[in-house]
């Protein structure tokens, strides 16, 4: 898939990421949401590389992802270019979004994801370093979860266009479950 330019996107700092956590959290306590049901779940991803040719690790990373046992993946975004942040002095980042079918936990996602990310070279020597390849949970249903290694929905998801726009691709009318907001809302408030 080709890749499309996209200028230059905000910084975000770390305690805006923590405020917007805490902010998730305070919802999350408050609002009820889905416990986990049997069944396939909907659930949004987002990949990012800088490092080494990124489009073939973006590339590797939905070839690993689509080869777990109950995964499936439903919808790919196009590739998009973007500067890195909050670091604009690293390389630039290919950022994708994919839409699959699971019947896995977060949890187990998670594993799973951060096995792929140490399969294709990721080092994690500090937060928001260079990377092989980077995979997130955005949305997993509409659950809320808010522990210590696990935020769902991603705690930045609405502060980032690189997140957003090829998440607006695949899936514009997702309902953010905290901010009760579609991706396109959300991407259209940040844009502007």
């Amino acid at each position: 898939m080709g890749t499309k330019k996209k200028k230059k996107l905000k910084k975000v700092t770390k305690a805006k990421k923590n405020k917007t956590a805490k902010k998730i959290k305070e919802i999350g306590s408050v609002k009820k949401t889905a416990t986990l049901s049997k069944g396939p779940k909907q659930v949004f991803l987002g990949l990012g590389s800088n490092v080494g040719d990124r489009e073939e690790f973006i590339e590797q990373a939905c070839f690993l992802i689509d080869k777990i046992k109950n995964v499936k993946i439903i919808k790919r975004s196009s590739n998009y270019e973007t500067e890195a942040q909050p670091d604009s002095d690293q390389p630039a980042f290919i950022n994708a979004a994919l839409e699959i079918r699971t019947e896995l936990s977060p949890a187990k996602l998670m594993n799973e994801f951060q096995h792929i990310e140490s399969t294709l070279g990721r080092e994690r020597i500090a937060e928001w370093s260079p990377r092989t390849i980077d995979i997130d949970i955005l949305f997993y249903d509409n659950l809320i979860i808010s522990e210590d290694n696990i935020q769902i929905p991603h705690p930045l998801v609405h502060e980032r266009l690189f997140i957003l726009e090829p998440l607006k691709e695949i899936a514009p009318n997702f309902q953010h479950p905290a901010l009760e907001k579609s991706v396109l809302d959300l991407f259209e408030e940040k844009k502007n």
